[in-house]
């Protein structure tokens, strides 16, 4: 009879179990928290509180943007398992001049310093207040935060490759898909917070004019357009309470089983 049972029960005590497993993944969804971009050809302006520029101008001139996310809001002891951003490209450069736009592909680096998104406006942003990120310096006018190098440096600043890439090309959304990198980056920043200094994007080729793309930011353009937005999945460990419940029905059906068996001898 005790065997009959147990036959029966071990099928639930499956079911238990892949509930167990399954119930506990989510995903997180949000949006930038502080964004801003450097500007070769005007090293000590801010434009924090405009759209994001990216890539090489017609004229040679490079830029870079930068963007946080705020993940104070996951459940601590999360484990991340997937991780994707999404960028809007806005605008790209006028096909009738200096040779017209030029497809790139854009890497994410994690940014390994601190930065200040600032409120510069207009295209090209505005003289910097102190305190502020620019071309020249992480945080304007304050003394040891200058950049390795003007406008940041790949390997110092920034990490030595980047977490994810893309092509992008003409208007649009542009995904950066999960990666073993973008993964490890974000479930550093849950478990270390003072180290989520975010992302830097970079054109991986930044040597060829016409790769300069805009970018929506978190104050730019609105109009539905969408802001640079994280989206991550996330498990947590079973609670104390449910491997409990789940270790005493594995119980109910093996010990009977085994005092049958004591019986029978």
């Amino acid at each position: 009879m005790n065997s009959i049972l147990t036959r029966l029960a071990w099928p639930g005590v499956i079911i238990l179990m892949m509930n167990a497993a399954s119930a506990f993944s989510a995903t997180f969804v949000t949006t930038a928290a502080a964004d801003t971009s450097i500007y070769q050809n005007h090293p000590d302006y801010n434009l924090g509180g405009t759209t994001l520029v990216s890539g090489t101008n017609q004229q040679y001139s490079n830029s870079r943007a930068l963007f946080s996310f705020d993940l104070s809001t996951l459940p601590a002891g999360a484990i991340v398992t997937s991780v994707q951003v999404s960028l809007y490209v806005t605008r790209r450069p006028d096909p009738d001049q200096h040779g017209g736009p030029v497809n790139s592909d854009f890497g994410l680096y994690r940014a390994l310093e601190g930065w200040t998104e600032g409120a510069g406006g207009a295209v090209t942003g505005a003289p910097a207040a102190t305190g502020d990120t620019t071309w020249s310096e992480r945080h304007y006018n304050e003394v040891g935060a200058d950049w390795s190098t003007p406008g940041g440096q790949i390997g110092t600043d920034f990490a030595s490759v980047p977490s994810a890439t893309t092509s992008v090309g003409d208007v649009g959304l542009y995904l950066w898909g999960s990666s073993p990198e973008l993964v490890a980056d974000v479930q550093s920043w849950l478990d270390s917070p003072s180290t989520n200094y975010g992302f830097a994007l970079i054109s991986e080729s930044e040597n060829l004019a016409g790769t300069a793309r805009r970018f929506a930011s978190r104050e730019q353009p609105g109009g539905g357009i969408p802001a640079p937005t994280l989206s991550v999945t996330y498990q947590m460990a079973p609670e104390p309470s449910r491997l409990l419940l789940l270790l005493i029905g594995v119980g109910a059906v093996i010990i009977p089983r085994r005092k049958s068996r004591r019986l029978s001898v």
